[in-house]
């Protein structure tokens, strides 16, 4: 039987690298994002793509 849910996915992508993740779980996605952007000082986008 299928469920008529459907689990959320959040895009991760830096605008300067190759960084670029799906993720399930907002803060998830979140923290990989303002990771990079401590880390690098890079540009990120984070997304809730479904």
């Amino acid at each position: 039987m299928y469920s008529s849910f459907e689990a959320e996915r959040y895009h991760v992508v830096c605008r300067e690298c190759p960084l670029e993740r799906l993720c399930d779980a907002p803060t998830d996605a979140e923290v990989l994002g303002q990771g990079h952007v401590a880390d690098t000082g890079h540009r990120v986008a984070v997304e809730r793509i479904a």
